[in-house]
């Protein structure tokens, strides 16, 4: 299985170099892609079960699963492309068998990514579709004038809408709720999509996104080896007990702003009055050069 940050070069690039490799020496291979667009060349449950080896080539976290005890390798695309005999050696001599999220494998390939690289990275590859799409809509919307999207009722106006209000306003929540994800699997995504926005409604940007989301996963990933229920109560963990790690994002992204911002048109941002609530606040940016209210 490969898999890149951007889900466009390596991931392929890698996965050819594999099975060229593969080939050259007669084994059987099977390269499952994980890019921009999804799941291409999909393993099936028979086919794990038949291999002798897993070797997942991936620069972002990937749900592993369905190869729980399988011997599993793992490795960055880079190391695959450029080493792909030395890597396929690797995979057949110091795989170990997987025992899931719980028990991840200590020997992951040595040329694997450090872990908080490779969580900021998984968030920022899911977050790109969101930056892309939206910058597209806005650089549309000026096309028709740089002043059009601001008739009611114009396409200009429903782009510039679609990118800068709905595009943009995910973009941070995105970035936090798949760091966490990467850290803590599908309990922290919930913790971390939540600890984004309110980063991006405190006015934090990026910075507060990035951190809410490494609170969000590690807090989430302490709570979860640490607080012990019985079995009839595990399955609440996820649904209750790992939402109030979102108050530890709150606490630090509400410091870093004072208090509730209102942005204005020029930039300036004023502590809201105890009177209005989360959704009176509104976003603020700078587009083409000129300040923009959405």
């Amino acid at each position: 299985m490969t898999a890149c940050p951007t889900g466009v070069a390596h991931t392929f690039m890698a996965a050819e170099a594999l099975e060229i490799e593969a080939r050259k020496r007669g084994d059987w291979i099977k390269v499952e892609t994980r890019g921009s667009v999804g799941a291409k060349n999909t393993l099936t449950a028979e086919e794990i079960a038949q291999a002798d080896v897993v070797i997942i080539a991936a620069d972002i976290e990937l749900d592993l699963s369905g190869f729980v005890g399988k011997r599993l390798y793992r490795t960055s695309t880079g190391a695959a492309l450029k080493k792909s005999a030395q890597e396929m050696d690797n995979a057949f001599n110091s795989a170990e068998v997987y025992q899931g999220s719980a028990g991840r494998s200590s020997s992951a390939g040595k040329t694997e990514l450090p872990g908080v690289y490779k969580h900021l990275m998984t968030g920022v590859s899911h977050m790109l579709p969101l930056v892309v799409a939206g910058g597209l809509c806005i650089a549309l919307s000026f096309v028709f004038g740089i002043q059009a999207f601001n008739e009611p009722g114009t396409l200009a106006a429903a782009l510039f809408q679609i990118g800068g209000k709905a595009a943009f306003a995910l973009m941070v929540p995105v970035l936090a709720g798949f760091i966490a994800f990467s850290i803590a699997d599908r309990p922290g995504l919930a913790p971390g999509l939540i600890g984004g926005m309110l980063a991006s409604l405190c006015g934090a940007g990026f910075l507060g996104g990035i951190v809410a989301g490494f609170l969000a996963g590690y807090s989430v990933r302490f709570l979860a080896q640490n607080i012990k229920l019985p079995a009839s109560m595990e399955a609440l963990k996820p649904v209750l007990v790992f939402a109030a790690t979102v108050y530890a994002d709150y606490r630090p992204n509400h410091d870093l702003r004072g208090g509730w911002p209102r942005f204005c048109g020029d930039g300036r941002a004023d502590d809201v009055p105890g009177e209005y609530d989360l959704y009176e606040c509104y976003f603020a940016g700078n587009v083409a050069g000129r300040n923009a209210r959405f």
